[in-house]
């Protein structure tokens, strides 16, 4: 209540009093009146006695709200839960006049009501009470129902009267809930030694108390947990830098347009400028025209959520213009769900994959070599071995025709003899096609395996066919003769190894690739854990085939299993 209307309580006093001194004189003057003088001035001493409670409670009231706004003022103010819980004891004591405050927090995990402050009680009853579960007890029931409970004697009390609280000299007790937004979080006790009834005033009070504890204690926890994200945050970012600066591999970002916005000292050192040129610098500096192709082409597809097949390729060409080859992952950069850059994360791999180029280099010279030596073995087994084999062969026949003198045995020897050389003339002509069949140069891949499977259906009674699919084409004479290399071998090992009665071989040309498959019903074997082991188990046949197909850039898998037959794929690019 403002001042002014003490000032006008004051003065209706003076004006009572004054009322009531002339009409004690009008009144004496009256002698026959006594009665109705001792009638009015009982009424003047209790409107008197009403005025001045009147403006105690005025006085009281604007007190109590006086303290409530520091109050809220210091909590708006404070995210020190400590400081909040403190105030709050402090506010409840100065307002009630209670000589008892418990401040119970509630522990969402548990569900038990926790003692986190506490005035006017000693250390060996707060232990007893420091902790209880939601519903038990007189602050329990409080928590659990979320409204207020009032005990007015606790030594009578055979609910929530406790020996504990009657050897503490409790009295009375007003329990209230502690919210906020909606939830209850705790509950707030006041307490007196002496006997006291709380009022309603007293009641609504220790709630909005309440309340605005509730408020700030859930404000102070808000803010700690952020505090404490906002440091782990900190550390994870400290250490996220410690890695990205000091990483081997190169890691850079760049935005959507291809500026490099960070990036560390290894990527320098791949791009072959220092860590400040780099950044800032546009990544079409460094890649060619196909190069950038590839980058959109990436940036195209994670921007559309889409999964490509990582890591990739991707050729720089460095500050002083020498190349590099680096194999590279991308992933994309987000700042609250919305696309801002592209990070990447890359390995020089200049010096393996020249390596590698010089190993592939190497092995296709060997492996033309190993080509050219049995065509031109085949040519002489063709051209001279067979030449002169049928030119024996010619002699013979004539001598034995010519031969009157010879007897009956030795022109039967001479038979003998010439049919041995005819064996032999077909054991070296199927030599001749076996290393080099000339079906291949002349009529191309797909008619030299159909002649491989009429080999198998002829001289191992296996069913043996050719299934094509796709638009048929022609391949370099090394790559044809790689994959009629591989596939000799596949059927090869199907005659001796596989006991199978069944063989196929299906070539499918694709758009961007071509598949080849051999399969049988054979008995097939157990998969080791990767196909380098191959090798090791003895199945060298396999390995040769699959260092043919590493060659001419395709891929090769086996699937097999016991019982199962055996299933070789080979994949190249169209």
């Amino acid at each position: 209540m403002p001042l002014a209307h003490y000032h006008h309580d004051t003065m209706e006093l003076f004006t009572l009093v004054a009322v009531g001194i002339f009409a004690i004189l009008w009144l004496t003057s009256q002698k026959g009146r006594r009665e109705d003088f001792k009638l009015a001035l009982g009424r003047l001493e209790s409107a008197q006695n009403k005025l001045f409670v009147n403006i105690q409670g005025s006085m009281n009231g604007e007190k109590q709200i006086a303290i409530i706004t520091a109050f809220s003022t210091i909590l708006s103010q404070s995210l020190d839960v400590r400081q909040v819980i403190e105030t709050a004891i402090n506010m409840v004591v100065e307002t009630m006049k209670v000589e008892v405050v418990l401040l119970f927090s509630l522990n969402g995990d548990t569900q038990n009501l926790e003692l986190v402050a506490y005035e006017g009680i000693d250390k060996t009853y707060a232990s007893t009470i420091g902790r209880m579960k939601l519903g038990e007890g007189f602050c329990g029931r409080v928590a659990s129902t979320g409204q207020p409970l009032i005990v007015t004697d606790v030594s009578t009390d055979a609910e929530y009267g406790s020996k504990e609280a009657r050897d503490e000299n409790i009295k009375a007790q007003l329990s209230v809930p502690l919210q906020s937004r909606g939830k209850i979080i705790g509950t707030l006790c006041a307490g007196t030694r002496t006997p006291h009834q709380f009022s309603h005033d007293e009641i609504e009070l220790l709630i909005a108390i309440g309340n605005l504890v509730g408020i700030a204690m859930e404000n102070s926890q808000l803010y700690f947990e952020k505090t404490v994200a906002a440091e782990q945050c900190r550390l994870s970012e400290e250490r996220y830098r410690r890695l990205f600066e000091n990483a081997h591999d190169a890691i850079w970002v760049q935005d959507l347009s291809g500026k490099i916005t960070a990036a560390n000292k290894t990527a320098a050192e791949i791009f072959g400028c220092s860590l400040p040129e780099l950044i800032g610098a546009d990544i079409k500096d460094f890649v060619s025209e196909d190069g950038t192709k590839l980058s959109r082409r990436v940036q195209e597809e994670l921007l559309r959520g889409k999964e490509i097949k990582q890591p990739y390729t991707q050729a720089i060409t460095k500050k002083d213009g020498s190349k590099a080859i680096l194999r590279m992952t991308t992933n994309l950069v987000s700042n609250n769900d919305h696309p801002d850059g592209m990070q990447f994360i890359a390995r020089d791999r200049t010096k393996e994959v020249r390596m590698q180029e010089n190993q592939s280099f190497f092995l296709q010279q060997i492996t033309r070599a190993h080509e050219e030596e049995r065509l031109r073995i085949a040519r002489d087994l063709h051209d001279c071995t067979a030449q002169g084999l049928i030119a024996i062969l010619h002699q013979m026949h004539e001598f034995s025709r010519a031969g009157e003198h010879l007897s009956v045995s030795d022109i039967k020897i001479l038979w003998d003899l010439q049919e041995q050389l005819k064996d032999v003339l077909q054991d070296v002509r199927q030599l001749s096609r076996g290393l080099r069949p000339s079906i291949l140069d002349d009529l191309g891949l797909l008619a030299a395996v159909e002649w491989l499977a009429g080999q198998l259906r002829a001289e191992h009674k296996i069913e043996a066919s050719l299934l094509v699919t796709g638009t048929e084409r022609r391949f370099s004479p090394d790559i044809e003769i790689t994959l009629f290399r591989i596939i000799q071998e596949a059927l090869r090992n199907i005659t001796k190894h596989a006991q199978a009665s069944k063989t196929e071989v299906v070539v499918a040309f694709q758009n961007s690739e071509t598949k080849i498959a051999i399969s049988d019903n054979g008995k097939g074997f157990e998969m080791p854990a990767s196909l380098g082991e191959l090798s090791r188990l003895g199945k060298l046949g396999i390995d040769g085939m699959q260092t043919r197909v590493r060659l001419i850039g395709g891929n090769f898998n086996v699937h097999s299993g016991e019982d199962r037959g055996t299933i070789i794929t080979i994949t190249i690019p169209a």
